[in-house]
């Protein structure tokens, strides 16, 4: 575990992603930090990412951060959320990443705009906009 104090939900976010990577999920850093380190600074306290997975895989990943000694709620959306469950992944310093299981109408294509960053020496998936006008 990277982080040594409370405000470091980025160093948070880097061993959810090093799991992810383990694994070959698809991801993308969204929210306030993915927004930051495009230009648009943003504060907040913890990590949003969409994961490209369904339910059943997205408790396993809870599973699997559960027992690298993280705390993790699994929380399903109702049938109107947009967000159709959220794994929340909190270490002992009380930092915080968010794992949104989906996002509807989230375009399948959006994992594939993902720009790679190294950051903190890892490489970070961070959702890559839009490539074309709506």
């Amino acid at each position: 575990m990277r982080a040594t104090r409370s405000g470091e939900s980025a160093l948070l976010l880097l061993d959810v992603v090093d799991l992810l990577s383990d694994q070959n999920i698809e991801y993308a850093v969204v929210g306030a930090l993915a927004a930051s380190i495009h230009g648009a600074v943003r504060a907040s306290m913890d990590a949003d990412v969409v994961l490209s997975v369904g339910m059943p895989q997205a408790e396993g990943i809870g599973q699997r951060l559960k027992s690298a000694g993280f705390q993790t709620e699994f929380i399903r959306g109702d049938f109107d959320d947009p967000i159709p469950a959220l794994l929340k992944v909190v270490d002992q310093h009380d930092n915080r990443v968010d794992l949104l299981v989906g996002l509807k109408g989230l375009e399948a294509l959006a994992f594939s705009r993902a720009v790679s960053i190294a950051f903190q020496g890892s490489t970070v998936r961070l959702s890559g906009g839009r490539t074309s006008s709506p």
